[in-house]
């Protein structure tokens, strides 16, 4: 797109006269418009067909509904082009400013929003609250913090919208604090505004100050949504808190929001990392005809990840026999599956199946839990051939998985020859050379064991805590 000027923007300001009467057809594709807002090719030919019937001089309510369809839309640079046409007409109102403005919001095109920061007062339209809160909502959307907050100060009325606008749109920059400052000056807090500060809390990882406000927000009689409920269970399953997932759950229930295939994949997932995997699949049974793709991936890597391979590759086999393919998330959880039961072969055919089957492309991680379930089967030399011979860059870890797997086993050089692609990847670290060590004592080699544990002195290597245990165990 072309970029646009304040001045230009302003071209034609005076629209013509008015003139009275409506075509017949325009209330009917206004309508259409309303309906397919999304979808390019619809918008287009509606656009046309307004132009054909010439009703664009016959009344605003055209402009308006195919500036918002646009605004909307996954097309919103459309809308920037078609205000500099509306403004020729009836269309320059507070209406078309705002759909303007939620255009600039989309684009993220902070320095458009500003050129139409100019014409709203130029206009008279800034101390309008429905213009002003777009332009706030455009300009931190954009990341303009400091003008979203100068915006924000300057309005001498301020609606529920505006606030959540700044909440919502501080706390997904991170400025979780201010949020909250704002949050405990809002006059009237609403869902919204709670909702926006625990989502906040939950992705700056500030888990027990999300999962607190959820309670505090519960208790002054404020009843959650769906999407609070989606924003604060990750903060549950962090903490680990069994009791408050049940408790969870039970409200879900008795709001109905289980029947929201979302809620029900989101509980399926935390019941899994809190420890309770029948409690997954008792959600999973109760879903039925709601299950995706993503449910059926949430309890088979929830089987894997408390060691029920058997389960989660009869589960995987049952998910293909109910016609729902797998993606790449689903194969990966289903051969990590395999690598901590021991079923190799069965990873391997999983691992052909999909590259071969169902055309998908492995990634690093795919390659690393076949070296990690080869590794585990002391398979050590079909693993190093693998990485070897890998089409894609391997990064440390998947070096580092190979090398846990040879102090299992005692395979000195190859880990030896480990440490050293870690090396060549990665800033050392001392638990590489600690795992090193203790592979050496259970050979007997302690001379070299002791020079290994010099190295990490020597080389101020960061020695992280329990790094080289897990290495050994996993």
């Amino acid at each position: 797109m072309t970029w646009f000027s304040p001045s230009h923007l302003l071209l034609q300001r005076s629209p013509p006269p008015f003139r009275p009467g409506a075509s017949p057809h325009r209330h009917s594709l206004i309508a259409l418009l309303l309906r397919h807002q999304d979808k390019r090719r619809q918008l287009l030919q509606i656009h046309a067909q307004l132009v054909a019937h010439q009703v664009f001089d016959q009344s605003p309510a055209p402009w308006r509904a195919l500036l918002k369809a646009y605004s909307h839309g996954p097309f919103p640079q459309e809308a920037l082009h078609l205000f500099r046409h509306a403004r020729r007409h009836l269309a320059d109102d507070t209406f078309a400013f705002a759909f303007a403005l939620k255009a600039c919001a989309g684009l993220g095109w902070p320095r458009a929003g500003a050129q139409l920061h100019g014409l709203v007062i130029k206009k008279g339209f800034e101390f309008h609250a429905y213009v002003h809160t777009s332009l706030v909502n455009a300009y931190v959307v954009c990341g303009r913090l400091e003008e979203a907050r100068r915006a924000f100060d300057e309005m001498p009325m301020k609606n529920a919208v505006t606030w959540n606008a700044m909440i919502t749109g501080f706390t997904g920059w991170g400025e979780v604090e201010y949020a909250r400052i704002l949050f405990e000056r809002m006059p009237c807090k609403n869902v919204v505004s709670w909702t926006g500060l625990i989502d906040g809390y939950t992705r700056a990882c500030l888990y027990a100050e999300a999962v607190t406000l959820f309670c505090h927000m519960m208790a002054g009689g404020i009843s959650p949504s769906e999407i609070t409920v989606l924003a604060v269970i990750p903060a549950v399953f962090n903490l680990g808190g069994i009791l408050m997932g049940e408790m969870l759950h039970c409200y879900c229930e008795k709001k109905g929001f289980v029947s929201d295939v979302r809620i029900g994949n989101s509980l399926i997932d935390l019941y899994a990392k809190i420890g309770s995997v029948q409690n997954s699949v008792k959600v999973f049974n109760e879903m039925l005809n709601r299950r995706n793709l993503v449910s059926w991936t949430s309890v088979i890597s929830g089987f894997a990840m408390h060691g029920l391979s058997i389960e989660a590759v009869e589960l995987f086999a049952e998910m293909r026999r109910a016609g729902i393919r797998p993606n790449r998330v689903t194969f990966l959880s289903v051969i990590n599956a395999c690598s901590h039961g021991g079923l190799v072969e069965q990873g391997l055919a999983f691992f052909k199946s999909m590259v071969y089957e169902y055309n998908i492309n492995p990634e690093v991680k795919h390659f690393g839990c076949i070296i990690d379930m080869l590794g585990r089967a002391g398979r050590l030399s079909e693993a190093e051939q693998i990485i070897e011979g890998l089409p894609v860059e391997v990064n440390a870890v998947v070096w580092r998985t190979l090398l846990g797997c040879c102090s299992k086993y005692g395979e000195v050089e190859m880990g030896q020859r480990a440490i050293k692609k870690i090396l060549n990847l990665e800033r050392e670290s001392g638990g590489d050379f600690a795992v090193l060590s203790n592979m050496l004592n259970e050979i007997g080699w302690f001379s070299d064991a002791e020079q290994a544990r010099k190295l990490v002195d020597e080389r101020k290597t960061v020695k992280v805590p329990g790094l080289a245990f897990v290495g050994e165990i996993s």
